[in-house]
């Protein structure tokens, strides 16, 4: 396979891209009119389009993550490209949304820049054939393509902005639209003899309606938005009844019913404290979730007077606000008051990322580890040995192979503990992730992070290659 990085981003391409890309264009090998070399000419012009056009569109992908300070990965493999990455905190529907469209867009500016190379270029210099068939690819694959991407058909780009669009609690919806509109292009394609095409959305159709009959079931990466934290003090029931569906609502993003039940709650006559405090904080999310923080700040300052405020709704304002300083006052009282929740920890996190402090970021990770899921702990483990936070990157991700035994996980804290200068450690790690299943002999010998295992102890738990 081939690998290697561009800007920075890893991006791998498996044996089967260059095939499935020479299959979609067969025809130009018996084109009649020409010699054999040139033939073969339009197919490798035509295969470097698609690596070029696919590539482009999953950077598109990788950079809209990187706006959110999560390092993406890039694989092109025989049905196109996956962008792929580990998120310490979720995204929020939006977000995601973002992410989806950025691959599309990415295609038809760079098909914007090919139409206006043909519109200047022939002019000026004698173009070769070969050069006007690129120019000519280029701008349709990246314009039709893109257009085509975004169908609202899953697992296209337009299928997952319809998903994030719809949100979690229609997923039989989603999974509806997209069987319907995939079952009629499959058709479609048949009655036109464009038989890949009806296999793609034959796939799509197929998937959509698996996922329909499943029964619906909320993700966490969906629902893990800060909430606000239930109060003890006693509170009427059907206030708490609307109490609740408000939160639900912010949890969902239902912006407008989450507001419209906090109203409701707070224009009752004699209502408790705690009630009031919490419908407070609710509207306090709607307007921050609305990226409204002057009013959010507002709202929590309604509820300030009420009592004390959920230190993870007062943290979210203060970022947002840009006062970062408070932000992290706020958030490391709350987790020496013994807050674990995800919601305090991981913003906290990253503010000691953007400030450089890797090795304490880490340590709260680590300290609640087992409430991370096995990707945020990944993550956060390779930004501490990215940042040369080697032996608390170690932890981390032997933190995740006590959990899950996956030699990988091993195969990372071995190289961790290597770079911290712990060799028995290392040997020990690396011998347990071949016990658990770890074979690349090749990465192992050629991974600079084990150079210090080569003169001997190396060879003794990985023989060379």
């Amino acid at each position: 396979m081939l690998s290697f990085r561009f800007f920075g981003i890893p991006v791998g391409v498996q044996p089967w891209f260059w095939i499935t890309a020479v299959i979609l264009n067969m025809n130009l090998l018996t084109r009649g009119g020409h010699s054999g070399p040139f033939q073969i000419g339009l197919m490798l012009v035509w295969v470097g389009v698609v690596f070029v056009s696919v590539l482009v569109h999953e950077l598109g992908h990788a950079f809209a993550i990187r706006r959110y300070r999560i390092e993406p990965e890039i694989m092109l493999h025989g049905l196109g490209g996956a962008t792929t990455w580990r998120a310490v905190l979720p995204l929020r529907r939006r977000d995601h949304i973002f992410i989806s469209l950025a691959g599309p867009f990415a295609g038809f500016i760079f098909g914007g820049l090919i139409f206006l190379a043909q519109y200047f270029i022939p002019g000026t210099w004698n173009v070769p054939a070969l050069a006007v068939f690129a120019l000519d690819c280029l701008l349709w694959v990246n314009i039709a393509w893109g257009v085509f991407n975004l169908i609202p058909v899953l697992p296209f780009d337009g299928g997952h902005v319809l998903e994030h669009a719809l949100g979690p609690k229609r997923v039989r919806l989603t999974a509806g639209i997209s069987f319907l509109v995939a079952g009629s292009l499959t058709l479609l394609s048949v009655v036109n003899n464009q038989y890949w095409i009806a296999f793609l959305f034959g796939m799509s159709a197929f998937s959509s309606y698996q996922r329909f009959r499943a029964e619906p079931e909320v993700t966490p990466a969906d629902l893990e938005r800060p909430r606000p934290v239930v109060r003890e003090e006693p509170v009427p029931g059907d206030l708490l009844a609307l109490l609740r569906r408000a939160r639900r609502a912010v949890e969902e993003e239902r912006l407008d019913e989450a507001a419209a039940l906090a109203a409701e709650v707070l224009a009752q006559e004699g209502v408790p404290r705690p009630a009031a405090r919490e419908a407070h904080e609710v509207m306090a999310w709607v307007r921050l979730l609305g990226y409204d923080p002057r009013g959010a700040s507002t709202a929590l300052a309604q509820a300030k007077r009420l009592g004390d405020p959920d230190p993870a709704l007062t943290g979210a304002i203060l970022l947002a606000l840009g006062d970062t300083r408070q932000a992290r006052r706020v958030l490391e009282d709350a987790r020496v008051a013994g807050d674990e929740r995800k919601e305090v920890v991981g913003p906290l996190i990253q503010i000691l990322i953007a400030q450089g402090e890797v090795q304490k970021a880490a340590a709260h990770a680590l300290d609640i580890v087992e409430a991370l899921s096995e990707e945020d702990a990944r993550q956060m483990a390779q930004i501490a040995f990215d940042h040369g936070a080697f032996e608390w990157s170690a932890r981390l991700y032997e933190a995740v192979f006590r959990r899950n035994g996956a030699g990988e996980d091993a195969y990372g804290a071995a190289r961790a503990s290597a770079r911290d200068g712990n060799v028995e450690h290392a040997l020990d790690l690396l011998r347990q992730a071949v016990e658990a299943g770890f074979s690349d002999h090749a990465r192992a010998w050629s991974d600079s992070a084990l150079e210090s295992l080569r003169n001997g102890p190396l060879e003794t738990v990985v023989p060379r290659p």
